[in-house]
């Protein structure tokens, strides 16, 4: 995260730098993508928002109905607790923690297939975008497309990389410290 800041503040400083040189002003050409608000818009990623609002639904379904049994064998339990001996109260107490546990089981089991479901969707829509704002960036002959939080597309013209590394290289004492 810090390097990518730092190497988005070092283009950003070196448009700025070449600004100053008129040929070079007229070529540079910046984009934005509000990815936010693409997400909220797009209809694969509402498709997407449905079918994971559809599995948490079901998903809590199943919880709330797993509590419910619990409550009730806990009622059950606190009921029926004076009129039985010890023996009996230790498998009825031991079978609520079993049930207990089977409850957790079942929430990080719902939470596990919901993070699934959701990195898929989010990866199968961000390969498209990824996809669609290259394109874009090339047919429309843009320098740099920014959104809030990186760099989505470079042409690959302006890529100081190489030079950066060079560079790096050859200033003494670097690596030492």
């Amino acid at each position: 995260m810090f390097w990518r800041r730092i190497s988005l503040f070092l283009l950003l400083g070196c448009f700025l730098g070449v600004q100053t040189s008129g040929a070079w002003a007229d070529s540079i050409k910046i984009g934005f993508v509000d990815l936010d608000r693409a997400l909220r818009e797009l209809p694969e990623a509402q498709a997407g928002a449905a079918t994971l609002n559809h599995l948490i639904a079901s998903k809590e379904k199943e919880i709330e109905s797993k509590q419910q049994q619990i409550v009730a064998f806990q009622n059950n339990l606190e009921r029926d607790f004076p009129k039985l001996d010890n023996s009996q109260r230790q498998q009825r107490e031991a079978q609520l923690q079993s049930m207990i546990a089977e409850l957790q089981k079942l929430r990080r089991s719902a939470q596990d297939e919901i993070n699934v479901q959701r990195n898929q969707i989010l990866s199968n829509i961000q390969a498209r975008l990824v996809r669609v704002v290259s394109r874009l960036g090339k047919q429309g002959h843009y320098t740099l497309i920014l959104n809030d939080k990186s760099v989505l597309y470079v042409n690959g013209a302006i890529d100081l990389t190489q030079q950066v590394v060079a560079a790096m290289e050859k200033s003494p004492g670097a690596g030492a410290k």
